[in-house]
């Protein structure tokens, strides 16, 4: 051989060995990092999982590959290779041993590369070690662990199948055209025997790979019906599902025809083969239910699909735990929610949701939300909202915890408190929680949502952090190759006991842990002493579940939602530890048998972090859906709605209600029913054990509509000054209406949202009703003292609600002198008094 050959030859086997390398070594990281956070059982069980999955998918590749690839070798006698040696022209014969090292390497190549996309090892970890539901749908017998664990991994093998076949024919298809052995002659493409005969076997492959599609279809069809939403019918059980059945085995047949005819090269009965094939796949599996549909050979059209619908109702009940559902008024052995006294509504009640709070501190403009900017700033944005707001107790009311982090690495991150109970926001920023040993550790948080990179950190002073220990030679050598950071190659010198903390963003170190699972929409922070914890729910869901209501959840789709655990990282540490929920399903069961190490018991955590979870509201609006539609087995099969825009712009307002010994964060909707009464009331509560609660009986058969009008009536006083010359005029608009289940009763609460001309959004007024009676306020102590409740902090009984400020101005005491002196204009004297007695509050000098 020549040099440019063993060039080429020395190039291969350096990047081969670059590539065992870099495995290798990313292999030892991850294992390092199992190992530091408790769970090295999980790396064996990614490693061995990924080993079969994309290992038998290469050895089966290039085993396909090479058959195919042989075949078209076989098409060539000998090739040349013309040189040139000075004036003399040679022609160097290339052997058939070296063809055919050249075959099986080009195999291995084409099953490598159809192996890579193969990542998704979690599917057949739950193949593996599924735990069965222990239910069983009533058309094909299964239990509803196949839908939930083996159709999607089939489906997967199905897709591989299928880009293994289509990409194989492409590839011979082109090898024959260059060989000649594939070509034009006039107008007919001519084709020697042996083209013809494997062009034949890739027939019948395709043919077994559409019998495969119509089995997976029958599956599909419990997932995705012919009825409205998808509903299974009649039709499709009585027809649909034979006629797919009859097209498999009938596409089998037609693949063992395709192949004796087209090996015999009877074109023609192949050519008439694959027409039938076709045209009974159009008309069987789509004309023959249609027509069947329409008349009523299947039974009466109105009364034939009601089991179909009862049965909906019954798989979607069980696939959104809506029997999990808890009746305030029939529960017994679990502690309900206290109704909250409405004295002290005006501090455990927040007036803000998370909206319409990033627009109040002027974080949105014209109604749309935006990344958050620091209060005041007019640049272009340098801090964005980190996760969803946390509430707590904060200074005797109820707070939001906003976490900002910059959009660059030299800024440092920001936390700032805001009363949500306040009809103007403003917020504060504190020193971050946990911050002690911010010197040792580094810049606060370690681990949070959105922050990349890795941190090198003495574990001596940081005792607490997980992380992978470089104390040795050989680990330091593996993470500076597999993160291609040579810096780590003396960490050693850097610190006494290296310890590097990697994948610190917390969806990512959560997703890691627990891959089955699918993430709550939002991350929540939570404070608990003097340590900031990130909390995100986690949910078994699947698209698979057949026969059940498909809702969109939580950035997908699914027909399976149920809450599975809750995930708690502490900011500081990075350390993380799931909750189990107390009803875990199967495939959550699943997960704790195969990686215990993961999960804390509740009891584990302080009581104190427990009640500051905060509610599950993907899974609850799921479970809310379910119910509204299909009813409950305690509550029966009774229809409601939400009403309009309840759900728009995330979860309402929260608040905090007393349950057993402990003060929990909630939030309630309303359901309505047919004729649009108040059916109830639900409430959404945090906390370890996260609960949905039904108030049936709250409501007292009040009409919504009523109810809105009467607060409707209170708001038109509510209307802005007008505005001086030069100003952009106020945009006053409705909130969103929120029931509260109270000792008095319950109460609807509604603000008054005013869009400042500085595009900043304030609270004009906030109203009260109970259904008879309304109040108003500037503040809802003010509108419950309006309403005749004793509330601290409130106008006095009978008094007018103060008129609110709108030009935009940040001064408490100038925004009610401006009110005065428009009350004075309009000679509204019992309006002045009332800004009067605000400006009093305000300045310390309460009316006495």
């Amino acid at each position: 051989m020549g040099a440019r050959a063993w060039l080429l030859i020395g190039a291969a086997i350096a990047a081969v060995l670059l590539l065992v390398g870099r495995t290798a070594t990313a292999l030892v990281v991850d294992h390092a990092w199992f190992a530091s956070i408790g769970a090295p059982a999980l790396f064996w069980e990614q490693v061995v999982d990924t080993l079969l999955l994309q290992g038998g998918a290469w050895v089966a590749g290039s085993l396909f590959a090479f058959a195919n690839l042989h075949a078209v070798r076989q098409t060539i006698h000998a090739v040349a290779i013309p040189s040139r040696v000075a004036n003399i022209e040679l022609t160097a014969m290339v052997p058939g041993k070296r063809l055919l090292s050249v075959t099986i390497v080009l195999a291995l190549l084409v099953g490598a590369v159809l192996a890579v996309p193969l990542t998704n090892w979690e599917t057949l970890a739950l193949v593996r070690h599924g735990l069965p539901f222990g239910e069983i749908e009533g058309i094909f017998d299964r239990d509803l662990g196949h839908y939930v664990y083996w159709l999607p991994f089939e489906e997967t093998l199905y897709v591989w199948s299928l880009v293994n076949v289509v990409s194989l024919t492409a590839m011979v298809l082109v090898l024959y055209a260059l060989t000649r052995s594939l070509r034009l002659e006039g107008r007919r493409l001519a084709a020697s025997n042996h083209v013809r005969r494997h062009l034949s076997v890739l027939g019948a492959l395709v043919l077994l790979l559409l019998a495969w599609s119509y089995r997976l279809d029958g599956f599909d069809l419990l997932l995705q019906g012919s009825g409205p939403d998808g509903l299974f019918l009649r039709v499709d059980h009585r027809v649909t599902l034979r006629m797919d059945a009859v097209l498999s085995y009938g596409s089998a047949i037609a693949a063992l025809i395709i192949l004796r005819t087209g090996w015999a090269g009877h074109l023609r009965a192949a050519f008439v083969t694959l027409t039938i094939v076709l045209v009974a796949a159009v008309g069987l599996r789509h004309v023959v239910p249609a027509v069947l549909a329409r008349g009523d050979l299947l039974g009466d059209p109105a009364r034939r699909d009601g089991d179909y619908v009862a049965a909906r109702a019954l798989y979607s009940r069980r696939a959104f735990d809506v029997d999990a559902i808890r009746l305030v008024a029939a529960d017994t052995g679990v502690a309900a929610p206290v109704p909250t006294r409405t004295a002290t509504l005006p501090q455990r009640t927040s007036l803000w949701d998370a909206l319409t709070l990033a627009q109040g501190l002027g974080e949105a403009a014209s109604g749309a939300p935006r990344p958050g900017v620091a209060q005041g700033s007019t640049a272009a944005p340098s801090l964005v909202d980190a996760a969803a707001p946390g509430w707590a107790m904060i200074n005797g009311r109820l707070s939001a915890l906003r976490v900002l982090r910059p959009l660059s690495d030299v800024e440092p991150w920001k936390l700032s408190v805001v009363d949500a109970t306040h009809p103007v926001v403003r917020d504060s920023t504190v020193a971050p929680w946990g911050t002690a040993d911010e010197d040792a550790r580094g810049p606060w948080p370690l681990v949070g949502p959105g922050v990349q990179g890795a941190r090198l950190l003495d574990a001596a002073d940081a005792p607490e952090v997980q992380g992978a220990m470089l104390d040795t030679p050989q680990a330091r050598l593996a993470h500076a190759w597999a993160m291609r950071d040579l810096a780590l190659l003396k960490a050693d010198s850097v610190s006494g006991a290296p310890l590097l903390v990697t994948h610190r963003d917390v969806r990512e170190r959560i997703r890691r842990l627990a891959p089955v699972f699918v993430q709550g929409a939002h991350v929540y922070p939570v404070r608990d002493g003097d340590r900031l914890y990130w909390i995100l729910h986690l949910y078994s869901a699947s698209d698979r579940y057949p026969l059940s209501q498909r809702w969109q959840v939580a950035g997908g789709i699914y027909s399976y939602f149920k809450r599975a655990a809750t995930a708690v990282v502490d900011a500081g540490t990075g350390r993380v530890r799931l909750v189990a929920a107390p009803r875990p399903d199967a495939l959550a069961r699943t997960w704790m048998a195969r990686v215990p190490a993961v999960y804390s018991p509740a009891s584990a955590l302080p009581l104190s972090l427990l009640a500051a979870i905060p509610p599950a509201t993907d899974g609850a609006i799921a479970q809310l859906r379910t119910f509204a539609r299909f009813g409950s087995r305690a509550d029966g099969s009774q229809q409601r709605h939400f009403p309009d825009s309840a759900l728009a712009g995330g979860e309402p307002a929260p608040f905090l209600v007393e349950q057993g010994a402990t003060t929990r964060l909630a939030w309630s909707v309303a359901l309505l029913s047919a004729n649009d009464d108040v059916a109830g009331v639900a409430t959404v509560t945090g906390g370890a054990d996260q609960m949905v609660w039904w108030s049936p009986a709250a409501a007292g058969g009040q009409r919504w509509p009523t109810l809105l009008e009467r607060l409707r009536a209170f708001s038109d006083s509510a209307q802005p000054a007008p505005a001086d010359s030069g100003r952009r005029e106020a945009r006053v608009r409705l909130g969103r209406a929120e029931p509260l289940v109270t000792s008095r009763g319950l109460l609807l609460v509604q603000t008054v949202q005013l869009t400042r001309g500085d595009g900043r959004l304030v609270l004009a007024r906030v109203l009260v009703t109970d259904g008879v009676a309304v109040g108003a306020g500037a503040t809802l102590a003010d509108a419950l003292t309006m309403l005749g409740e004793r509330v601290s902090g409130g106008l006095l009984p009978g008094s007018p609600a103060p008129v609110v400020d709108w030009e935009g101005t940040d001064d408490v005491a100038a925004r009610w002198y401006d009110a005065m002196r428009h009350a004075m204009k309009q000679g509204n004297w019992s309006a002045f008094g009332a800004a009067f007695d605000s400006l009093g509050r305000a300045l310390g000098r309460p009316p006495q």
